[in-house]
């Protein structure tokens, strides 16, 4: 007896989508997570594990910066080295955090640090961030002073251009500020559209930057993995109950073909 096929109605295409799709969806979700936190979980992972990316001998140059004592700074991806008569040394302080740029400090020699969110200066032997949030630019001006612009967490957070002279004491650039003033002001300001949807897509558009992005990161994702997870169960355990529904039935059939059988054995 040949078994009829089921027609592929619309709901049993959206199960076995969302079946298929269940396992990505988890990824995506946990993912979205861990970017959503990545500042407060920095846990590394083999540079193997990276899909289109070859493993290099060295991380990529991303700031470089000569001292007056002959030290060489270099600052990578995963923080930042002092090399200095043949012996390179990490600072421990930037261990796993993106150098986004290095400036000179005069009578210090260590160098000013800008990291993605954050501007730090050494003070009796320890690393303090003196300026926080969005770094655009760390730049050298011709009088030696240092210049920063630096704010807020967003695209188009408001960084303001500011400088120092010893990386501690900071006083707004108006040279910088004054020329802004002579910009157009903006008639119909827009944003690029994937700026406006990475907004949305991290909760920044309802709750801000910060804090309420986060929590707002992990209540979505995790409603997801649950959503994702009970579904492949519920799926599973229906599968597993018409398997052995199917079973019976088989044994059944079994059974009622020996005992049609055996009657016909005793009417002979």
């Amino acid at each position: 007896m040949t078994k009829a096929k089921r027609p592929w109605t619309a709901r049993r295409i959206h199960l076995w989508v969302a079946v298929i799709l269940a396992i990505p969806f988890v990824l995506m979700a946990i993912s979205g997570i861990l970017i959503a936190m990545r500042s407060v979980a920095n846990v590394p992972v083999p540079m193997k594990w990276l899909g289109a990316e070859s493993v290099p001998e060295r991380l990529p140059i991303m700031a470089y910066l000569e001292g007056a004592d002959g030290t060489r700074w270099i600052g990578n991806a995963n923080g930042l080295n002092a090399v200095k008569t043949g012996v390179t040394q990490t600072v421990p302080n930037f261990d796993g955090q993106e150098i986004m740029g290095l400036a000179t400090l005069q009578g210090k020699a260590s160098p000013l640090v800008a990291t993605r969110m954050a501007v730090w200066t050494e003070v009796d032997g320890a690393w303090q961030a003196v300026r926080r949030g969005r770094v655009r630019q760390v730049s050298q001006l011709s009088d030696g002073r240092v210049l920063v612009i630096a704010g807020g967490r967003g695209e188009m957070a408001d960084g303001k251009p500011m400088v120092s002279g010893d990386g501690i004491n900071w006083e707004p650039y108006m040279p910088a500020m004054q020329a802004n003033r002579q910009l157009p002001k903006l008639d119909s300001p827009s944003v690029a559209l994937h700026q406006f949807m990475r907004e949305l897509h991290s909760g920044a558009f309802f709750f801000g930057k910060g804090p309420g992005e986060m929590v707002w990161s992990n209540l979505m994702g995790w409603i997801l993995v649950l959503l994702s997870l009970t579904g492949l169960w519920m799926w599973f355990k229906r599968e597993r109950q018409k398997a052995s529904e199917r079973a019976g039935v088989t044994a059944h059939s079994v059974m009622g073909s020996v005992s049609e059988g055996e009657l016909k054995k005793v009417s002979a």
